[in-house]
């Protein structure tokens, strides 16, 4: 497994560093705000979508956000709570380009809620191949 303790997960077992490599190289950007609102991990791929430093680690996700967009992410966050949504997904536009960006409840093995995980990806890469 190279160097470093494994992690025991569900499914495997991986080092801090292989982990680390994996968020890194995921195909997007991901943010995980934890059952009380405060942002705990994001993402650091080459080619950003979305500004992050590591001064947003510890905040509330609100603070992060436009002021006209804290009420949206408030709704979501509160559906997730509740159990009424798993996910939500919202378009976006950032510097012209096209963005997908999805917000999914994580919840343990009893169901509680446990945070959510928001997903950023350039929309163009999830487009279908032109027919050859």
């Amino acid at each position: 497994m190279g160097p470093g303790n494994p992690i025991a997960l569900d499914t495997g077992a991986l080092t801090r560093d292989q982990i680390d490599l994996i968020l890194r190289h995921l195909p997007g950007e991901v943010t995980f705000v934890d059952e009380h609102d405060v942002v705990r991990y994001y993402s650091d791929p080459k080619h950003r979508l979305f500004s992050r430093t590591p001064d947003i680690l510890g905040k509330s996700v609100q603070s992060c956000h436009k002021p006209e967009s804290v009420p949206a992410v408030n709704r979501i966050l509160e559906a997730f709570r509740a159990g009424t949504q798993e996910f939500v997904d919202l378009p976006a536009t950032k510097d012209g380009r096209r963005v997908h960006v999805r917000y999914v409840a994580l919840r343990d093995g009893s169901g509680r809620y446990r945070g959510c995980l928001e997903i950023a990806q350039d929309a163009a890469a999830l487009d279908p191949a032109p027919p050859a």
